[in-house]
């Protein structure tokens, strides 16, 4: 069924102010066509932008009261899996608390069980994540959906981060493992050597015992200490499984511990010299053990406990930081040049490292993938506007702020770039018209204030210059 016209009113009403008749017509939508993520999206924003309007985040406990009935409903729905109406219900409930994590994850679940909703379920763990960056079982639900949907470098992502938060996770190194495998064959890499080496690489896939129930949060020095001792004796009863040696590395890394864990990744390395995600292991330590020295100094600068020689020590270690960490990331880029969170990353070094041209070709890469597009299209923007190509920088920023139906921060910064553009470019209309934007919402941001006064100022001059003219 078309809702564009629908979906047009409610963009203008949420243009004009109108939030609640935007909300309304939206929760419409969705009961028509709940496979529209737009329409979704367009209702989480306009529902946090009302709260943002009364200065408050959430409804917070009162959410459960105000929202009793939808929640009873939805939850009722769920466990008999009617899980279209599960998600009519979720939304009613979320116009009181949009952030609310337990609607957010039944929204999610009850979408992915939905045919055509799967990016609905995505979009609901991404903002799960996005809030609560910590949270483990949101993280592996996303990842599981990125498997589903074959996004497989999402979901390498995904469960990476689990694996930060919980190092001895055998479970999601596994996962990592096959998923891995599964990057390298999308890739397009076919020779994978003799027969027998595919069976070895498959064996040892698999050799691992599953002991998920002993896993735990790492929290204290004792925590750490007690996982290092266990992995210790795994090694002894198996003292060639290259995965319990990556795991001790990645505990000793974890308790700073930078000499042990360099030498257990070179131990990985020996076992499997194939393996280029210990490279990257120890690409990864080098730059944490740089950043960790520089913090130290910047804390000794902060308490005043910085001698003479660190301000000199602290340039050089940046410096240092800097070009390794672009160089791994090219070597990266090199290896998986699909991968385009690798490229972003790589991207966003060289732009500040200042080599412009070669930022913008990753960057205009990594644009393409969905999770980075507005970013990098932004840091485009911000090369061609290095390059003094202002009319192009001011093409990018108005690609990157294209499905944007509010201002929150990420918005003003763009719009006021492309502010800055518009006036090189003499252009005054799209420049004011930018800063105009920002300055309805906030108008403490940066100069913005002043900006929109000069501007006044100079269409002053500038008609009474034509006024003598004619006079």
């Amino acid at each position: 069924m078309d809702i564009s016209k629908q979906y047009d009113k409610a963009r203008e009403a949420v243009e004009r102010g109108n939030d609640e008749y935007a909300i309304e017509l939206l929760q419409q939508i969705l009961m028509i066509r709940p496979d529209s993520i737009e329409s979704r999206r367009m209702l989480r924003e306009t529902v946090k932008k009302k709260f943002r309007k009364s200065g408050v985040k959430s409804a917070g406990p009162a959410a459960y009261l105000k929202g009793l009935v939808p929640l009873v409903k939805m939850v009722i729905f769920s466990l008999v899996k009617k899980h279209d109406l599960t998600l009519i219900e979720c939304e009613k409930f979320l116009v009181n608390d949009p952030e609310n994590k337990f609607a957010l994850a039944i929204l999610g679940k009850s979408a992915s069980q939905v045919p055509k909703c799967m990016d609905t379920a995505i979009w609901a763990f991404q903002s799960i994540v996005e809030e609560h960056p910590e949270n483990v079982k949101a993280l592996q639900t996303l990842g599981e959906f990125y498997e589903e949907t074959d996004n497989v470098l999402n979901a390498i992502e995904c469960y990476e981060k689990i694996i930060q938060r919980k190092p001895t996770d055998r479970e999601t190194e596994l996962k990592l493992r096959d998923l891995a495998a599964r990057k390298t064959m999308k890739a397009g890499w076919d020779k994978v050597g003799e027969r027998g080496d595919f069976k070895e690489v498959m064996r040892d896939t698999h050799q691992m015992e599953d002991r998920s129930g002993e896993e735990e949060v790492i929290r204290t020095d004792s925590d750490l200490e007690r996982n290092i001792t266990r992995v210790k004796k795994d090694l002894e009863d198996d003292p060639n499984n290259k995965q319990y040696v990556i795991q001790l590395g990645e505990l000793y890394r974890r308790g700073k511990r930078y000499d042990e864990a360099e030498a257990q990744y070179k131990a990985a390395k020996q076992l499997d010299e194939k393996d280029y995600s210990i490279d990257e292991r120890l690409g990864d330590l080098k730059m944490e053990i740089l950043s960790n020295e520089i913090e130290q100094i910047n804390d000794a600068v902060r308490t005043g406990t910085a001698d003479a020689a660190s301000q000199q020590r602290l340039e050089q270690l940046t410096a240092e930081h800097d070009a390794f960490a672009i160089e791994e990331f090219r070597k990266r880029v090199q290896l998986r040049p699909t991968d385009l969170p690798l490229r972003y990353k790589l991207g966003i070094r060289l732009f500040n490292a200042g080599e412009i041209d070669d930022a913008l070709a990753e960057l205009q890469q990594a644009s393409k993938f969905p999770q980075y597009r507005r970013s990098a299209l932004t840091y485009c923007g911000l090369c061609l506007y290095k390059k003094s190509m202002f009319d192009m920088a001011v093409g990018m920023f108005e690609q990157a702020l294209e499905g944007s139906v509010t201002t929150g921060r990420e918005e003003k910064s763009i719009l006021y770039n492309l502010g800055l553009a518009a006036e090189k470019l003499e252009d005054l209309d799209k420049a004011e018209e930018s800063y105009k934007k920002i300055f309805n919402t906030d108008i403490n941001f940066r100069d913005v204030k002043n900006k929109i006064e000069v501007i006044y100022k100079r269409r002053q001059a500038q008609k009474a210059g034509e006024s003598k003219e004619t006079s």
